[in-house]
């Protein structure tokens, strides 16, 4: 039987859902909330594994957590995420830490 390792959950108020349908984003915000949480949560649990290291410490498992809000048009995390200006954020999305690590491990970089 397989072990849980951990639980993440998802509240979004009902008016704020409900904007979301009348304005047909729906498919919007579910592929924003599924990038900006694994991209949060990839950070946050790098840095927590990584000064636990450094301290030699390892005992209290690693947590993370991710807040969302509607900006000027745009769904984001809290804090907001940076705009550059005209920049395609794909590039820094959809799993580079996944691309390296696998690089690491002997698959091949990109795949």
């Amino acid at each position: 039987m397989a072990k849980e390792i951990g639980k993440l959950s998802l509240t979004i108020s009902p008016d704020a859902l409900r904007s979301i349908i009348e304005s047909g984003r729906l498919l919007e915000l579910a592929d924003t909330l599924a990038t900006e949480a694994a991209a949060q949560i990839s950070a946050q649990l790098v840095d927590q594994v990584a000064t636990s290291a450094v301290k030699g410490d390892l005992k209290n498992g690693a947590t993370a957590g991710v807040s969302f809000i509607f900006d000027g048009g745009d769904f984001g995390t809290v804090p907001p995420r940076p705009h550059w200006g005209v920049v395609n954020l794909e590039g820094f999305r959809g799993g580079a830490l996944r691309r390296v690590a696998g690089a690491a491990a002997g698959g091949v970089a990109g795949e």
